[in-house]
């Protein structure tokens, strides 16, 4: 039996599970409960062959913006506390953080200014396209949304895949991510003698780079 620790990325893995599990026709990407999270992280272990047991599930995030901020646009002050996405990363947090085997690794996050929707450039891109070429389209308070960057994840895991890999607390670690800021850490595990898998859920392509400093690709598909 291998002894194995699962790393979750979460906000990587939360996006990846939305956008494999949202239907045909459906107009809204689905809000990806706890509980989603768990079952599809627990899919992932091996039960074949040596078979794997789970040692502990690491989960990666930063909670919510609750910042308070005027819309550059028309200056309408919002408390992002109150939102129904803060309440919804805020219960996600809080619910993982009860389940058995599931060790929070929770680091910040920042507010780096205003960015324009994918819808809003979509549209302008195609304005410019046009014959002849069409005024961009006026930019209304809800074409922007604040950019949020996390800081420390990375580090956490990186420090968590080292004590790992040096203290020998597993055979394998099973990393659920798609940033190739991870490599590193892949290869200090891997020099450790700590095999490392990646997951492919759906559709949703790992990037070469991983790959290369992976031991194993497994694919699974989403559970809902």
């Amino acid at each position: 039996m291998k002894k194995v620790a699962i790393l979750i990325d979460g906000g990587w893995f939360k996006s990846v599970l939305r956008a494999e599990l949202t239907t045909p026709g459906q107009l809204e990407r689905p809000m990806i409960k706890a509980a989603t999270i768990f079952k599809n992280a627990v899919s992932v272990i091996d039960h074949e062959g040596e078979g794997e047991e789970i040692f502990r599930i690491y989960y990666y995030d930063a909670r919510p913006y609750d910042g308070t901020d005027r819309n550059p646009i028309d200056g309408e002050l919002i408390d992002f506390s109150k939102s129904k996405t803060y309440r919804y990363g805020m219960r996600v947090i809080e619910e993982l953080g009860q389940m058995d085997q599931i060790a929070l690794r929770i680091g910040d996050i920042k507010p780096r200014g205003w960015a324009l929707t994918d819808s809003y450039i979509k549209q302008a891109i195609k304005n410019t396209r046009s014959v002849p070429p069409a005024h961009p389209p006026l930019l209304n308070p809800q074409d922007i949304y604040p950019s949020l960057e996390q800081k420390g994840v990375d580090m956490r895991i990186g420090i968590d895949v080292a004590n790992l890999a040096l203290q020998r607390h597993v055979d394998r670690i099973i990393l659920l991510s798609g940033d190739t800021d991870m490599i590193p850490a892949m290869k200090l595990a891997r020099r450790a003698g700590i095999q490392v898998i990646l997951v492919q859920f759906g559709g949703h392509r790992i990037v070469k780079e991983l790959i290369e400093d992976a031991d194993f690709l497994r694919k699974r598909s989403p559970l809902p």
